[in-house]
């Protein structure tokens, strides 16, 4: 039998344990150690520093943009938007490597499914805060 790695078993306990527990405990999942993998990025590009930090600079231009369509989405109560637009900012982050931005879209996307407004609202706060360190974390990067 295939052994699954790490990782992944690791994430199917996270969401196994995140659909059982309150959303006082939810706000503790484990997130990645890694706010930011530049090393993976350069991986993925072979090494290519400028097209990384292009990829870079487009994603801190665009990613308002997504939390604010689902911030919208969230205030309307739409769902299906709001699962639409965590799956979006999921993909982004995890394509240049914003991997805690991951990780937390992906639990939007979760309490998407689960109709839980509330658990997708304290996720999107999270989310916030989570883009300023990743911000901050890339401005330190570069001086």
């Amino acid at each position: 039998m295939k052994k699954e790695p790490e990782t992944t078993k690791e994430k199917k306990q996270m969401k196994q344990t995140e659909s059982s527990t309150s959303n006082e405990n939810i706000m503790h999942f484990n997130l990645t150690d890694i706010i930011f993998d530049w090393d993976g990025l350069l991986h993925r590009l072979m090494g290519d520093e400028d097209i990384a930090k292009e990829i870079i600079d487009d994603f801190l231009k665009q990613i308002p943009v997504n939390l604010f369509a689902v911030k919208k989405a969230l205030n309307e109560e739409d769902l299906l938007l709001v699962q639409r637009e965590a799956h979006v900012i999921k993909g982004a982050s995890g394509n240049v490597g914003a991997l805690a931005l991951q990780e937390i879209a992906e639990q939007i996307e979760i309490a998407g499914e689960e109709k839980d407004l509330v658990k997708a609202g304290s996720f999107v706060a999270e989310l916030d805060t989570q883009l300023e360190i990743l911000k901050n974390k890339l401005a330190q990067s570069k001086g």
